[in-house]
This record gives structure tokens, C-alpha cells and sequence, in this order.
């Protein structure tokens, strides 16, 4: 991309000056018309590429200019040098590739806002048919099952981001294996780490197992069609023939939501009735969430590890926000309320009814006053005067006061300006 764009910022305006000198030999720079139609070569390269190769293409036309002068070509010796000319070009030249700078890195951040949203929704819709399935499967198994499949979960989260593992290995495998033993019915499985590199596959080392797998080839006709439809495969649906060899009846690629590849998973025995609809559908579900956690693990951690108590979703989401402030700049905000007044217990507990769907609310105890801090994704600090100045008036509606009045402390903390972990572990650590 970068060696065409130069090219282009070459070819431009030389093919541009070529037709000019052939349309008028006489003025070949078409200095002499009522407008200068050659600086739309560079002009069109500046709006394209920016003002580097705007100013570049302008430069080339200047120095076929000067190269015809010393040349002694008749059309550019009995002119004078065409000052105006070149500065109002350039300062055209200028003016777009600015627009087009500005509009390029807007465009940018758009984009990674657009991609964060996107990974998020993937989240939820997964999370939801997750939350549809659980509730289902708890209905009917309640005695077989103790214990609710979201808190299975969040112990398999914990377990993810706590565990320490040397590279291309997975954390918790046998936890989840556990756990698809339980709600899936496997018999027989094994998880392998596995990544993309250069368009292929390779494929770790086996990361756990349950009861006695059979080992995963490579050429195996099931693994191969679960890479290329990246989804979860099994011998009974309608894509597989009779004619495909493999010795498992399950593979699942484990892909996260950014659809890089972390893992894959086998499954050579499991009883007959259990290979069904819904088992399949909970065992997508789980392994992308699986793999979501493994993408994000290590920053949970960082974030854990400076605050322990920070809940693992709050965890997650600043991490991701941190991220995403690092990688595109599109900054948020973190307002810390601690209230101390007499309706110190009253206010919180209303408050966490009325909060927005996309803030988090981490709310914890602080020298025996309740703390809440709420993280504002890609909120600006106007975004958040507006927040503060809605929750203020809600305040003088519901407890006929306001901040200061209810003695209800604010702690500011925009991502631009300050380490967000820093800040909070200062008001929140304690």
C-alpha cells in the first residue's frame, strides 16, 4: 500500500503534465487559462493520500518546470517564473490533504468504535442464547444439576484470569471439560491450543482430556471442515458425507470475538441421544465464551491484580476500554460517587435501578460509606457533565437535595488526562 501510493503520487501528475503538453504545446502548464486545471493531479493525490503526497506531486510539477527552463524549452523560457501560480497550488494542495487527513483519522476512530460494538453485540447475543439455554436445561435437570450454569461460568471466568500458563497452552481446560461433561454429556474429549499463522493452521500441543479421546490428525476430514466453516461440526449434519474419514464425532474451533482461533476441540464419545440441537447450540455458546476469556484474560488480570475486589465483568469492560484508548485514542469516563450524608445507604440502591444499559456499576464499601463507580465507555467529559447533571436532578426529585447538600462526594477520571487504574485504585483500594 505504501510503495502504490507513492507510485500513484508520481504517475498523477506526470500523465497529467504529458496531456497538458500535448493539448497545448504552447503552454504546457496551462498557466495562461482562466484556471489552473493541472494542480487537479496533486490536488486529487492530497485528497486520496494526504498532504505529503499532495506536496510531492506539487513538487514534481515545479521541478519539470525549473528542468524545462535549464532545458531552454521555447513554451517555458519566454515566460517568467509563475509565482502565484505555484503558491496558490500549493496552498490548494495543502488545504485538501489537511481535509483529507481529518477525515481519514475521524473515519478511523468510527471504525474501531464500530468494531467495538460489534464484538459487544456478538457478546450479548451469545451471552443471551447462553442465559436461554441455562434456564431451559435448570428447568428440567434441577435435581441432576445443582447450581445454576451462569455461576459455573463465572467460576470458569475466574478460573481463566487467574490462572497462570506457559504459552500455547490454555487455562482451565479441565474445569471446562467438567463442565461440558455435566450440561453435554461428553464422554470422551480433548481440547488442543491451536493458532493462524499465514493463512494455516498449526496446532499445539493437547491442553486437557476427558476419559480416553482419540488423537487429533491433521488431515482428518471433520477438522478440516470445522476450520474452513469456522463454526462446530459434528458427523450427523447433512455437509458431511459418507465418504469423510474421522475418528471424532465433534470438532469445534474455539474462536473468540475478535475471530482469531485459541483452540479446538474433539469429542470422540458421547451417548447418542445427547448429540442433539440444543446440546450443540450450549456447546458453541460455551466454547466462544471460553475463548472470549482467553483473549482478555491477561488484561483482567493487570486490572484484578491492582484492585482484587473489582468485580470480573467491571474487570473486563475496563480492560477492553483501556485497549481500545490505547489503540485508537477514543478515550471514556469513570465518575466515582461516595456518599456520606444520612441517606448514605438509601441513594445507591435507587441509583443502581436507574443506570444506563451501557455504564457498569462497581459499588463497594469504603471506610463505612458506600462507593460506586461507574465506567462510561466511550463517554467524552461533556457526556459526563450531562450524566452528573441528570443524576443531580433526579437527586433534588427523589431526596429534595443535591450533591453537596446529600454530601455526596465526586471523583473525575477521564482516560486522557490519567491512569484509570491508578486513579481508582486510589479511591476504591482503600
Amino acid at each position: 500500500m505504501s510503495r502504490s501510493k507513492w507510485l500513484e503520487a508520481i504517475l498523477i501528475p506526470l500523465v497529467s503534465l504529458g496531456l497538458a503538453w500535448l493539448w497545448r504545446p504552447q503552454d504546457p502548464f496551462v498557466t495562461g487559462a482562466a484556471f489552473p486545471w493541472l494542480w487537479f493531479a496533486p490536488m486529487l493525490v492530497a485528497l486520496r493520500y494526504g498532504v505529503t503526497q499532495g506536496l510531492a506531486g506539487g513538487f514534481l510539477i515545479l521541478a519539470v518546470w525549473v528542468l524545462a527552463h535549464a532545458v531552454g524549452v521555447e513554451a517555458v523560457v519566454r515566460s517568467d517564473f509563475p509565482r502565484d501560480y505555484f503558491f496558490g497550488g500549493g496552498l490548494l494542495i495543502v488545504l485538501c490533504g489537511e481535509f483529507s487527513d481529518i477525515w481519514r483519522d475521524r473515519f478511523l476512530r468510527m471504525e474501531e468504535a464500530n468494531l467495538y460494538v460489534t464484538e459487544r453485540l456478538s457478546r450479548l447475543t451469545k451471552r443471551h442464547l447462553l442465559l436461554n439455554l441455562s434456564h431451559d436445561r435448570l428447568e428440567q435437570e434441577m435435581l441432576a444439576r445443582p447450581g445454576s450454569l451462569r455461576d459455573a461460568l463465572a467460576s470458569l471466568r475466574d478460573l481463566v484470569v487467574k490462572s497462570a500458563s506457559p504459552k500455547n497452552t490454555l487455562p482451565g481446560v479441565d474445569a471446562l471439560l467438567n463442565l461440558l461433561e455435566k450440561y453435554v454429556k461428553i464422554e470422551s474429549a480433548a481440547i488442543y491450543a491451536a493458532e493462524e499463522k499465514n493463512g494455516r493452521v498449526i496446532l499445539g500441543p493437547m491442553a486437557g482430556s476427558l476419559g480416553e479421546p482419540q488423537a487429533l490428525d491433521l488431515d482428518d476430514a471433520l477438522f478440516q471442515l470445522a476450520i474452513e466453516e469456522r463454526k462446530l461440526v459434528h458427523i450427523a449434519q447433512q455437509e458431511v458425507s459418507y465418504e469423510r474419514q474421522s475418528r471424532q464425532l465433534i470438532v469445534v474451533p474455539l474462536i473468540a470475538s475478535d475471530d482469531s482461533l485459541v483452540g479446538v476441540l474433539t469429542v470422540s464419545s458421547m451417548p447418542f441421544f445427547s448429540l442433539n440441537v440444543e446440546n450443540l447450540q450450549m456447546m458453541s455458546v460455551m466454547l466462544a465464551y471460553y475463548a472470549d476469556h482467553i483473549l482478555n484474560a491477561s488484561d483482567i488480570s493487570v486490572c484484578q491484580k491492582v484492585l482484587p475486589a473489582m468485580p470480573g465483568a467491571y474487570a473486563e469492560e475496563l480492560a477492553r476500554m483501556l485497549r481500545m484508548y490505547k489503540k485508537a485514542g477514543i478515550s471514556s469516563q469513570i465518575v466515582v460517587m461516595s456518599f456520606a450524608g444520612p441517606a448514605r445507604e438509601r441513594i445507591p440502591a435507587q441509583l443502581l435501578r436507574i443506570k444506563r444499559g451501557l455504564d457498569l456499576y462497581w459499588q463497594k464499601d469504603v471506610d463505612g460509606n458506600p462507593v460506586i463507580a461507574v465506567l462510561m465507555p466511550f463517554a467524552s467529559p461533556s457526556g459526563l457533565g450531562g450524566f452528573l447533571h441528570r443524576i443531580n436532578e433526579w437527586l433534588k426529585i427523589q431526596f429534595d437535595g443535591d450533591f453537596d447538600s446529600l454530601q455526596i462526594n465526586l471523583r473525575r477520571i477521564d482516560f486522557a488526562r490519567e491512569d484509570p487504574l491508578k486513579a481508582l485504585s486510589e479511591v476504591m483500594g482503600s
